[in-house]
């Protein structure tokens, strides 16, 4: 099932209501707790994806693979919840491997959920009028990878695409 950018917002935003989450950085954990995940550090397996959506016990947890760049983390825990979320029924451990086209729509559709519970609109919009357009210090503030920042930026069409110029 397809979901429209403004339903992915929507889950994220009543998501962050429901953790009582009203500010940046956003509190993953409180966010997991929300919706009675765990979140399980395993040793990188070969062959694995970074973290997975897996069942265990008599709920689910999201099983991180190895170590990485904090902001990273954060936005690869922000996208397996999407997963959650949006696609109840993916939950099977992750071998890497080909997706078909349904798989990077959920893919997409995961990162998409993924910058709206990390960057949600109106706190990235009150960020930049606080401090401006300073993507390393609005990374910062939002503990996740510049990358993943100025690709929000854009999105909310807060700045431009160099090949826009």
């Amino acid at each position: 099932m397809n979901h429209p950018a403004s339903d992915i917002r929507r889950q994220a935003t009543r998501l962050l209501e429901s953790a009582s989450v009203s500010h940046e950085p956003v509190s993953l954990r409180d966010v997991v707790s929300a919706l009675n995940l765990e979140l399980v550090s395993k040793t990188r397996e070969p062959f694995t994806s970074e973290a997975a959506l897996e069942p265990m016990g008599d709920g689910r947890a999201i099983v991180l693979n190895g170590t990485g760049d904090s902001g990273r983390r954060r936005f690869t825990i922000a996208h397996e919840i999407g997963h959650f979320v949006l696609h109840p029924e993916r939950c099977r451990p992750e071998r890497g491997g080909a997706v078909n086209e349904a798989g990077r729509v959920e893919e997409r559709e995961a990162d998409t959920f993924a910058a709206e519970l990390l960057m949600p609109d109106h706190l990235v919009r009150d960020a930049v009028r606080e401090q401006g357009l300073d993507v390393t210090r609005l990374a910062d503030r939002f503990e996740v990878s510049r990358k993943a920042m100025q690709t929000r930026l854009r999105s909310l069409g807060l700045v431009e695409r160099r090949s826009d110029r």
